[in-house]
């Protein structure tokens, strides 16, 4: 009988969760729909820089995709003027929630596939054009 108290306690617990997370999900969809709402940004980034290749382009944004855990088709819906933190803050965008370390993430694919410290940038506001010059000054004249 003690058993299947614990067990229900534990079952209804759990329902209460969900059902809380449920409107920050949506939330949090209805921040972000902005970008997917956009049309593919592959026009912005050449716009932005004429002498990168697409495919290094895809690349980069790839990164950053895979850093926030969004669907690898999503990679082009981002701009070079978004935000870093914009996109962050569309996600959680209360201070103290705990988050799944997207920006952390993101740092990591940067150091492993470019050899680049995001912890070197200090502007807080910076974009994903700004990173992506940062990473190819040597390669790429923007």
């Amino acid at each position: 009988m003690k058993n299947i108290i614990l067990i229900a306690a534990a079952v209804i617990i759990g329902v209460v969760i969900l059902i809380a997370t449920i409107p920050v999900e949506r939330e949090s969809k209805r921040r972000l729909q902005r970008y997917w709402d956009r049309t593919c940004t592959g026009a912005n980034w050449h716009s932005r820089f004429p002498d990168a290749p697409k495919d290094e382009l895809r690349k980069f944004l790839q990164t950053f995709v895979d850093g926030f855990a969004f669907k690898d088709q999503q990679r082009l819906k981002f701009a070079p003027d978004d935000k870093v933190m914009d996109v962050y803050r569309a996600l959680y965008p209360s201070e103290g929630w705990l988050d799944s370390l997207e920006i952390e993430t993101f740092s990591k694919n940067l150091k492993k596939v470019y050899n680049f410290d995001l912890a070197t940038v200090i502007d807080p506001d910076v974009t994903l054009g700004q990173l992506f010059a940062m990473i190819h000054v040597p390669n790429i004249q923007n």
